[in-house]
């Protein structure tokens, strides 16, 4: 579908284009521009533009059935499975961040219920490892470069922890705040999962990375997501606008079936999980939280307009593929 759609304006982009500079060379040679030149549009050009949107409304319309004949007998309803007691781990990941891991690990270690923070070191070259250590995090090596490796690497480890109930996976860059924790754990009573968004003006500092062409590029990627687990009800499984958000809480039982399928190693990680998620069956909610401005330099998205083109690029090809 969605190729049809690019397909599409593509289509109706060229005709433009040619009727336009049809009609800038008519009046440069001093004939007029009337009706007539329409009739010089190339026919293949008229074809596509005309049967294009055609297959665009058939596929649709065969997508929504699909989607109801998927969907139509899982059971929707709200569930009750209370945490008596929330024994929860953080598995943060870092990568050069000196600046900053100290300071992350002590403002989650501070937060109630929180067992452990657990710091995946990515390979870095300054003093990551040492001052997460002396901060009280447990840390950890991850020799496989890339931020998804971290973020699986996180996740495993936490699992080890001894009746650990709730996992929460942050980057130990400053940005996500460990105050979130009391608005992302109690919806775990009712879902399996808790992923943040970034998106809500009101919850972002001026200074963050979070520019318009961020946010509307993690926009659209969601609702690419939300639209490939359609639901004619609910326009989707789960309700979508940040895929690049890495602060997400999991319930323990949850993280343990959708483990051993995560295995995208890049940036185009966190998509990746939600779709896995949701593609097991699990509950997953998103709400917002607060994002505050970097400490250091950042190595992702935000270190480059044409680095977050590429990786939304491949966020994309993710998603269209998975």
């Amino acid at each position: 579908m969605f190729a049809l759609v690019v397909g599409t304006v593509l289509s109706y982009a060229a005709l433009a284009l040619w009727s336009l500079g049809t009609i800038v060379s008519s009046l440069l040679a001093g004939r007029p521009a009337d009706g007539s030149l329409l009739v010089a549009v190339p026919r293949p050009m008229l074809w596509v533009a005309a049967a294009l949107p055609i297959l665009l409304a058939v596929e649709a319309l065969l997508f929504t059935v699909l989607s109801i004949r998927r969907w139509g007998d899982t059971p929707h309803g709200v569930r009750w499975e209370i945490i008596p007691n929330h024994n929860i781990v953080v598995a943060m990941t870092a990568f050069n961040d000196e600046v900053s891991i100290s300071e992350a690990v002590q403002e989650f270690r501070s937060q109630p219920d929180v067992r452990e923070v657990i710091v995946v070191d990515n390979n870095s070259t300054d003093r990551t490892g040492d001052l997460a250590a002396a901060a009280g995090a447990r840390v950890v090596q991850e020799p496989r470069q890339g931020y998804g490796y971290a973020c699986m690497r996180g996740l495993k480890e936490a699992l080890e922890f001894p009746k650990v109930n709730v996992v929460v996976l942050v980057e130990g860059d400053m940005t996500f705040a460990g105050k979130d924790l009391s608005k992302l754990v109690p919806y775990l009573d009712n879902v399996d999962m808790v992923v943040g968004t970034r998106t809500t003006q009101e919850l972002t500092t001026e200074d963050s990375q979070l520019s318009w062409f961020y946010v509307w590029g993690n926009m659209f990627l969601a609702k690419m997501t939300q639209v490939k687990f359609w639901d004619i009800k609910h326009w989707g499984r789960v309700r979508l606008t940040d895929v690049g958000c890495t602060m997400r809480a999991i319930r323990a039982e949850a993280l343990r079936q959708i483990l051993d399928n995560l295995r995208v190693g890049g940036h185009h990680f966190s998509p990746h999980m939600l779709m896995v998620a949701i593609s097991k069956g699990l509950k997953v909610v998103e709400i917002p939280v607060t994002f505050r401005r970097r400490w250091g330099v950042s190595k992702g998205a935000g270190s480059s307009k044409l680095k977050g083109l590429g990786i939304g690029l491949r966020m994309m090809w993710h998603i269209l593929t998975y």
